[in-house]
């Protein structure tokens, strides 16, 4: 309950904060005002609490005085706020609602609630246990933001991690997982709130209760996960640009900016919004003024692009001081980088190429090599979602409501909204595809919008009659529940361990057992591993252990400077490097799903089996084993 609180007292300050900065923009909507407000006072906290790391401050004394001046800098708002919302609800009860309407309603809050308890359990599997949380907690636990040199998933640090590592500050993982699930509730109403504005109040509540239903959300609900924050700011963004092309203010415009820079701020992939939506205000300026507008629309387009820019900008400032590059380690040839280089480039590739051709697989087939294979993506990611990652059959499933319904834009082609709609999403699909990787997490946020337009093409078959709109009513209601039970397959797994854990019934430790295959090996490293030891983790692809609780440094050679592989040639000078880090003990990865070029060469595997030759096995399990250096080889630097 101290979580659920806190997660409360979190979002009345946002709100507060939120709407206090924005109250130059003209809302005419009390939900619409309140989703942008939230959305940026949590992006503001994100990035108060990357100050404070960098600071060295980044503590709970110092983040709560921060909250504290926030509460008062938004104080009447908050209060405001509340009142307006509770005036609002009570329109809202006292009025006539559609069947659809409360169905919608009591389905919502059963599937949203169902997936909370599951919060409330120790996080498993994932991204969440390699890096989404890993380095926020390292962050929250040394009071600062840290330097891994050892692993440049460090710098995959964006603001949705660092509104996690003050979620760790002030709690620990439940108000992490906590607060990525009000993103997910947040992101389901912002698609209402697209749908109502779009086109209609209730294709808005279909496409929220489609989405929410979808079982890929299920997937992101249930594990702390970045994509339901780029989602939210990519639709906000997109609303802030339609109000602003209905009402040419100037402050939808600089909101519009200031959400498109908290999608990039987000996730890389994110900044692809802003440079999208500057085509859009570029193309809808011309259209209007014509070649006398040209100035005009240069002008407001690089100042669209330089307020977008500079809200993003803080996470890849942090990243090019420390290493160098921005983007770290991508990019590496354009803007080099430390501990990183080509040939780790290069291996990193052929790894992550490896992968894609595992998965795809299990659609009997390879991954895609040719433009015109990547074509076969939306078919594949209809009919085939479990082949683009190491998931089960239903976990990144977006249904075929949205193939299937594709033809249906004829039916809504004069409306100019579905246009935009249509072509914001497909741009960025398309450069997704063609220019990143395609995967369904990659392409989250153009399934709101795309959603939207096929209820709406789909509802517009209601003006053929009264059994027509029935039917349109059964097949939306069939496809919603349809959904939920394959929802009710992804969180089945995992639900009931997590509600008994939730309840007092079941201990953290047997559901880590039980439910954490990488569990064992880090409570073999507990065991046997003092609180001031150093765990050398050896493998290829290197993730920390979350559960691991000690410390140690990972032994990738794709990181070079922690260990800089590069410039040894004999064991000694490997063992020089383990004795000046202090190492103590060594973990072996077994990782038969890991395949990844080695850019040094065969010697740092001889260095391992050398290593651990040389050191006293203290266990093993399927997840590797763990070794103590002996004296001999622990011994202080200077002793080879």
């Amino acid at each position: 309950m101290a979580d659920l609180g806190t997660l409360a007292v979190l979002l009345l300050i946002a709100l507060g904060v939120g709407r206090r900065l924005l109250k130059a923009v003209p809302f005419e909507w009390a939900l619409e005002e309140a989703l942008f407000a939230i959305a940026l006072g949590l992006a503001l906290l994100g990035y108060a609490t990357l100050a404070l790391g960098e600071a060295g401050l980044l503590g709970r004394p110092a983040l709560i005085g921060l909250l504290a001046v926030g509460a008062m800098f938004g104080w009447r708002e908050i209060v405001a706020g509340g009142a307006q919302g509770a005036r609002g609800l009570r329109r809202w009860w006292t009025a006539s609602r559609s069947h659809s309407e409360h169905a919608a309603i009591v389905l919502g809050a059963l599937v949203i609630a169902g997936e909370l308890v599951m919060a409330f359990a120790p996080p498993v599997g994932g991204d969440q246990t390699k890096y989404q949380l890993v380095y926020p907690r390292l962050w929250a636990e040394a009071h600062r933001v840290v330097a891994t040199p050892w692993s440049f998933w460090g710098y995959f640090q964006y603001l949705m991690n660092l509104i996690f590592a003050a979620a760790f500050v002030l709690r620990g993982d439940v108000l992490a997982r906590l607060l990525n699930d009000a993103y997910g509730i947040l992101l389901t109403l912002a698609v209402f709130a697209l749908g109502r504005r779009a086109f209609s109040r209730q294709t808005g509540v279909w496409a929220a209760l489609l989405f929410l239903t979808m079982p890929l959300t299920a997937t992101l609900m249930i594990r702390a996960w970045v994509e339901f924050a780029v989602t939210l700011y990519v639709v906000l963004a997109f609303v802030a640009v339609m109000a602003w092309r209905q009402s040419e203010s100037g402050s939808w415009l600089a909101l519009a900016a200031v959400m498109g820079g908290l999608a990039g701020a987000t996730k890389f992939i994110g900044l692809l919004q802003p440079l999208i939506l500057g085509l859009v205000i570029a193309a809808h300026l011309l259209r209007r003024g014509g070649l006398r507008a040209l100035r005009s629309a240069v002008v407001t387009t690089i100042g669209f692009g330089l307020v977008a820019g500079l809200v993003a900008s803080p996470c890849y400032l942090r990243n090019a001081v420390e290493t160098g590059n921005p983007i770290y380690p991508n990019g590496y040839g354009v803007f080099g980088g430390r501990n990183w280089s080509a040939d780790a480039t290069h291996g990193l590739d052929v790894y992550y190429a490896t992968y894609r051709e595992t998965q795809a697989a299990k659609r009997g087939t390879h991954a895609y090599h040719t433009w015109w294979e990547k074509l076969r993506f939306p078919w594949d990611l209809t009919m085939a979602p479990q082949s683009f990652e190491e998931s089960g059959r239903s976990a990144y499933d977006v249904g075929p409501f949205l193939l299937a319904f594709v033809p249906g834009l004829l039916l809504v082609r004069r409306a100019p909204q579905t246009w935009l709609l249509v072509g914001v999403a497909v741009a960025y699909a398309l450069i997704v595809m063609f220019g990143i990787w395609p995967h369904p997490r990659y392409v989250h946020p153009t399934l709101p919008l795309l959603l939207v337009v096929a209820v709406e093409a789909t509802a517009s078959l209601r003006a053929f009659g009264p059994w027509a709109a029935r039917a349109v009513t059964a097949l939306l209601a069939v496809t919603v529940l349809m959904q939920t039970v394959l929802t009710a397959r992804v969180v089945a797994p995992l639900w009931s361990d997590s509600a008994r854990v939730a309840f007092g019934q079941m201990t953290p430790d047997a559901f880590l057992r039980r439910n954490e295959r990488h569990y064992a090996l880090a409570s073999l490293v507990q065991a046997q591993v003092p609180p001031d030891g150093n765990v050398l983790v050896l493998g290829m692809v290197l993730h920390p252990y979350y559960y691991v609780g000690r410390p140690f440094t990972l032994g990738s050679p794709l990181d070079q400077e922690a260990i800089d592989y590069r410039r040894m040639q004999t064991f000694d000078d490997f063992l020089t490097v383990v004795q000046r880090l202090g190492i103590t003990h060594v973990v072996r990865e077994t990782e038969p799903d890991k395949p990844a070029t080695n850019p040094v060469g065969d010697r740092v595997l001889r260095f391992w089996d050398t290593l651990v030759a040389r050191s006293e096995k203290l266990g093993e399990n399927e997840g590797g084993a763990l070794y103590r250096l002996t004296p001999a080889v622990a011994r202080a630097e200077g002793g080879v």
